[in-house]
């Protein structure tokens, strides 16, 4: 099983690299404290910014910054440990998340989670974080069910064919998307962590149609044991969602040319239904809602076909000046 695992008396140990029960994009618990078990669990975990860490070479090069999303694979993994449960849980929902400070290589994160059981073996997870230096990073409410689990309320109905509109490359009045070499000089991400592979529709200012296709090469599946069902090559949804996130970036900025470096702010109303695995092609379809100053505000919705795999309420992206990022850069004078 990737992350902790729970010893006898509480206690926890952690795995040595190697082998694993599931796809995931990386450790995200290093250490894990179990405060109760009863009447609800309570815990605190441990993750330290590790620029060897898979995915994170290419994540900002040359500034190590944890990706938001990957706090969201510890609360998934350290309940999963905490449970002790065969099949991992996943994300069914997330209902809020903000991010209030970066995250750096060696800083240490810690989160304090409680828990709280709802119905259909859903489990809510409400979680605090802040770095070593007591300054606040994360606060987090999420959902996590097992592989049949769905959020609750009304699902899209699949989509007709072509319902984003237009030729590839565009919508009914829109423009030519930017190629590959361009999605390079445009995204601060790198192999491995560039999780858009072309644009096939957009209007700037307005929307935008970005897929990914999703190999059984990805990192996430390195080093799993032989022999599991398919149910463990479930693509992360952590992954999924860092994959809308770029997306909406890239309409971002050609849309406006924002200066600074751009990161998530803060998602609400994330919804996950159904299992992507190899072999799958993501499209997300992001929205502008609204772009003001620094900002911008998007919703949208990720398709595997004609099945609606997630949809996003509400993505905030903001541009901060890189001192307010990277706490070594030297302030402009």
């Amino acid at each position: 099983m990737t992350g902790p695992l729970l010893a006898p008396g509480g206690s926890v140990g952690t795995r040595p690299t190697g082998p694993r029960g599931y796809a995931s994009p990386l450790r995200a618990v290093d250490r894990l404290e179990v405060l109760a078990r009863e009447p609800h669990p309570r815990f605190v975990l441990y993750k330290t910014v590790d620029p060897e860490d898979p995915y994170m070479a290419g994540h900002f090069p040359g500034l190590t910054l944890l990706p938001a999303v990957f706090v969201l694979e510890g609360l998934r993994q350290a309940m999963t440990a905490l449970l002790g449960v065969e099949e991992p849980l996943n994300l069914v929902e997330v209902r809020s998340a903000r991010w209030l400070a970066p995250m750096q290589g060696g800083d240490e994160v810690r989160l304090d989670v409680a828990a709280e059981p709802l119905a259909d073996g859903l489990w809510q997870l409400k979680a605090d974080g802040v770095r070593q230096d007591g300054t606040p990073v994360a606060a987090v409410k999420v959902v996590l069910g097992d592989r049949t689990a769905a959020p609750a309320g009304d699902w899209p109905a699949p989509r007709a064919h072509g319902a984003h509109g237009g030729e590839a490359g565009r919508f009914a009045d829109g423009v030519e998307g930017p190629d590959y070499a361009r999605i390079l000089e445009l995204l601060p991400v790198r192999h491995p962590m560039l999780l858009v592979d072309r644009v096939e529709a957009l209007e700037p200012g307005r929307r935008i149609v970005v897929a990914k296709a999703i190999s059984g090469s990805e990192p996430c599946y390195q080093g799993l044991d032989d022999g599991l069902p398919l149910s463990r090559y479930m693509f992360p949804r952590a992954l999924m969602l860092e994959s809308f996130g770029q997306s909406s970036v890239l309409l971002w900025l050609c849309s406006d040319a924002s200066e600074g470096v751009l990161v998530a702010a803060a998602f609400r109303d994330c919804r996950f239904h159904g299992e992507v695995r190899p072999g799958a092609v993501l499209r997300h379809e992001v929205w502008i809602e609204r772009l003001m100053a620094d900002n911008v505000f998007v919703s949208g919705r990720t398709w595997d076909g004609d099945r609606c795999v997630m949809t996003v309420g509400s993505l905030i992206g903001s541009a901060r000046p890189r001192t307010q990022v990277d706490r070594t850069a030297v302030p402009d004078t």
